[in-house]
């Protein structure tokens, strides 16, 4: 997690003082999406309520975070969950265009910023937050930025807006004028914990094994409680450290390659990993299928 961010956030949410419009930017917009969800179920999480009186309650740093699936709030649950009925997720794979030619046109258009704007327009099913995130907003339409510029300038009751982009120099200035905008870096070389090393390592061997081996580690691995986005992390960055070994690039941490994959196959994995893994943080995948799927092409 990018933790500056995280702090910077938190602490003006525990003031009371948090924005209503955010521009998110940064190469890797689908951990952004992930941060922003999780900031989404920060200010929603049952625990931290804000009072009356603009403070936060007795718990005010008695977040979920951390307990156990049984102890989560329902709200945290929910969001985990992906059916919070106060967030909306926006993409370009979601636009009519899109769906009419079963492909995604890369195009965020009027018709699902109206939606938002809809949504908006409602008070919050669970008292707190009603929150858009917008994936990849450079996408956005002329007429749909244009058509989004006053939820941007006058938010209705607690809202809070997450643009998105890797290309932030493609919105409009009268878009990036009405939000705070947070750059995000990557980080570098990721240092693996010994409970991912040995979820690579039981990965690997399933590489190398039979499709029944594959769906019997599908069926039994646990996929709560963030578990599944936790396996797709690791192996999208297995797959990008395998792509930099196969160009040429020294890794200071050694890279196993449990069986011989080409350029194309990496990339090919690398792009399915990251299509499942935006699905699994923005729709109500079945995490297992998911799973499933990612393992069938490796």
């Amino acid at each position: 997690m990018n933790q500056k961010q995280w702090d910077f956030l938190k602490n003006k949410f525990e003031a009371g003082q948090l924005g209503h419009a955010y521009l998110f930017s940064g190469k890797d917009v689908t951990s952004i999406e992930i941060f922003a969800k999780e900031f989404v179920r920060l200010v929603n999480c049952l625990s931290s309520q804000i009072l009356p009186d603009g403070k936060l309650g007795n718990n005010k740093y008695n977040y979920c975070e951390g307990k156990t699936w049984e102890d989560k709030c329902q709200n945290c649950k929910m969001i985990e969950r992906g059916v919070f009925p106060d967030l909306l997720t926006i993409t370009s794979l979601q636009s009519e265009s899109s769906t009419k030619n079963e492909k995604d046109m890369m195009s965020i258009e009027i018709e699902q910023l109206r939606q938002a704007q809809n949504f908006l327009s409602y008070k919050s099913f669970y008292g707190a937050f009603k929150a858009v995130i917008i994936h990849n907003a450079e996408r956005l339409t002329f007429e749909a930025q244009n058509c989004f510029l006053k939820n941007l300038e006058e938010p209705r009751g607690e809202t809070i807006i997450f643009l998105i982009s890797s290309k932030p120099d493609m919105l409009l200035p009268t878009i990036t004028s009405r939000c705070q905008e947070m750059k995000f870096f990557q980080i570098g070389e990721h240092q693996s914990s010994k409970d991912e090393q040995k979820i690579l390592k039981e990965l690997l061997n399933i590489m190398t094994s039979d499709l029944a081996v594959k769906f019997q580690y599908a069926k039994n691995v646990n996929l709560d409680e963030g578990n599944l986005n936790k396996i797709l992390g690791i192996l999208q960055r297995y797959f990008r450290d395998l792509l930099l070994l196969k160009i040429g690039v020294t890794l200071k941490t050694p890279v196993i390659e449990s069986k011989n994959f080409t350029i194309g196959q990496i990339k090919k994995a690398i792009k399915l990993i990251g299509d499942i893994s935006h699905q699994s943080n923005t729709t109500n995948v079945n995490s297992k299928l998911a799973l499933e799927i990612v393992l069938l092409e490796l």
